[in-house]
């Protein structure tokens, strides 16, 4: 979960800002977003869509727990998605929300269509925000889908929702940091890279081609 917390925190700050600085511009022109507490079951409602998400993912996970060599190939391939994401993330690589613009071109489509007229409908479209197709979101379903268990997931994306709430509700003033987004982009890399290295170990580790490695009564890989 820590670095469920890490990534929500950090990665929100350089990409989310970026990412969703136009969702949060669409949300304040209707007149009910004049009220926080729209806001806040606005906010609500995403991050109860990436519970319901991380549920799944990590129900999905926990079906494969019994599978040694397709959890390993699974691990591989998600230590090399998080490396993708590490690269994309301080600019090296092409954004992953390339591939999903078609899609986000219809997501933004539906919001625009959708009519906000009283509190409820702010969760309402909460639970629509949390579809939004964002490679930082993928990413944190590898946590979800990697702690093998449908509760673990669902704590692990309700953790990284939480983590990007702040970031959200700034982001009229953080869009202007440059710096802190470069630097927040710069930490949230490193954080991938290293939970990608703890992937590839543990799907090596299970293959037989490296020792598993405990701390005490915690197996890192």
């Amino acid at each position: 979960m820590l670095a469920s917390l890490l990534l929500g925190l950090l990665g929100s700050l350089g990409h989310c800002v970026g990412m969703c600085s136009a969702v949060v511009i669409l949300f304040d022109r209707q007149p009910v977003f004049q009220n926080k507490f729209a806001w806040a079951l606005a906010h609500a409602g995403r991050i109860s869509t990436y519970t319901l998400l991380g549920l799944i993912f990590g129900a999905f996970g926990e079906a494969l727990a019994s599978l040694d060599k397709l959890q390993a190939a699974l691990s591989i391939l998600f230590a090399l998605v998080a490396f993708y994401m590490a690269s994309a993330f301080i600019g090296l690589s092409p954004s992953p929300e390339l591939v999903f613009s078609s899609l986000t071109q219809r997501w933004g489509r539906a919001i625009r269509a959708f009519k906000i007229a009283s509190l409820p409908t702010s969760y309402l479209l909460g639970l629509l925000w949390g579809l939004l197709p964002c490679g930082l979101v993928l990413t944190a379903l590898v946590t979800a889908i990697a702690s093998s268990s449908a509760v673990y997931g669902a704590l692990t994306m309700l953790v990284f929702g939480v983590a990007t709430v702040p970031s959200l509700f700034a982001v009229k003033w953080l869009a202007n940091k440059t710096h802190s987004r470069i630097w927040s982009r710069g930490l949230a890399a490193l954080v991938m890279m290293l939970f990608g290295f703890q992937f590839a170990m543990r799907g090596f580790a299970s293959l037989g081609l490296v020792n598993h490695f405990m701390i005490g009564e915690v197996m890192l890989w």
